[in-house]
C-alpha cells in the first residue's frame, strides 16, 4: 500500500493484565528492533502501560498553565477587559486545553482533585484574590460563573454517549460500546474503574435512567439540554459530597 515505517520514531507499548508476567517481548519491522516504552505520545493524549491517565492529567494541566501563562500579562491580568472577557477567554483556551480527549477519561478522586485544584488556582488569579483572602471554592466558581472541572467532564463525556449512541449499528465506536468480551473475568477484589463504569456513574449523577439512555438520546437538543442542565446542578464544588438520591436501574445492555 505504499506504506513506509519509520522504525526510528516508531515505539511500542504493552498494556499488560495484572495476572501475567511483564516480560517485555521484542518487536521488529523492516528487520529493525522497535523500542518498547513504559508511555508514548498519540493524537496529543499519553498512552500509558499502565492503563490509568495519571500521566495524561499532569501534561493536561502542564499544557493548560502553559496556555494560562502566555495570556497572564496581556489578558488575565488587564485591568482594562471586563471580567466576563477574560473568563471566556479562558473557557475556551485553558480548560479547552485541560479537557482535551476528557470524553474517554476514567478518572478517580485524585484526578478530579488535580484538576480542580488548578482550576480554582486560575480563576483565583483572574480574581486578583490569593489564599489568603480566605474566599471558599463556591464563591469563585459564582463569582466567575463557572463550573466545576467535574461537572464539566460529566457534561462532556455524556454528550460523547449520546453522539455514540445515535450512531448506526455498525460504527465502530457504537460496537465497542455495546460490546462483550466473551473470554475472561475480572479478578476477585477491587476492581479497576471501566469506562463503563464511568458513564454509569456519569449517568446516575444526572438522574438519568440507563433503560431509557436511547429514547432520551436520540432527541438530539433534548439530550444536550438535559445533560447540561444536570450536570451543571448535580457536581459540587471541591470538597462537597453529592446530596440526595437518583433513581437508577443498571442496564444489562450496555453497564453489564
Amino acid at each position: 500500500m505504499g506504506l513506509t515505517v519509520n522504525t526510528i520514531k516508531t515505539e511500542v507499548v504493552c498494556q499488560w493484565s495484572a495476572n501475567i508476567p511483564s516480560t517485555p517481548p521484542t518487536f521488529t519491522a523492516a528487520g529493525e528492533q522497535l523500542s518498547v516504552v513504559p508511555s508514548f505520545r498519540y493524537l496529543g493524549r499519553i498512552l500509558s502501560e499502565d492503563n490509568t491517565i495519571d500521566n495524561e492529567v499532569q501534561n493536561r494541566i502542564k499544557q493548560a498553565s502553559a496556555a494560562f501563562g502566555r495570556l497572564r500579562r496581556r489578558v488575565f491580568q488587564n485591568k482594562n477587559l471586563h471580567l466576563r472577557t477574560k473568563v471566556c477567554v479562558y473557557q475556551a483556551i485553558c480548560i479547552t486545553t485541560l479537557l482535551y480527549s476528557c470524553e474517554a477519561w476514567v478518572t478517580y478522586s485524585r484526578h478530579i482533585r488535580a484538576l480542580e485544584q488548578f482550576h480554582i488556582r486560575c480563576l483565583q488569579r483572574i480574581l486578583g484574590i490569593t489564599w489568603r483572602d480566605r474566599v471558599p471554592h463556591s464563591e469563585v466558581l459564582s463569582k466567575t460563573n463557572c463550573r466545576s472541572i467535574e461537572a464539566t467532564i460529566t457534561q462532556h463525556q455524556l454528550r460523547w454517549l449520546g453522539h455514540v449512541v445515535r450512531m448506526p449499528s455498525n460504527r465502530l465506536p457504537r460496537r465497542v460500546l455495546y460490546g462483550q468480551l466473551h473470554h475472561g473475568r475480572r479478578s476477585a477484589g477491587g476492581q479497576k474503574k471501566r469506562y463503563k463504569d464511568q458513564l454509569k456513574t456519569a449517568l446516575k449523577k444526572c438522574k438519568i435512567r440507563p433503560e431509557a439512555l436511547e429514547d432520551v438520546a436520540a432527541d438530539r437538543n433534548t439530550w444536550r439540554q438535559l445533560t447540561y442542565a444536570h450536570a451543571h446542578l448535580a457536581a459540587p464544588v471541591v470538597g462537597v459530597i453529592h446530596g440526595g438520591k437518583a433513581s437508577f436501574a443498571l442496564s444489562r445492555r450496555i453497564f453489564d
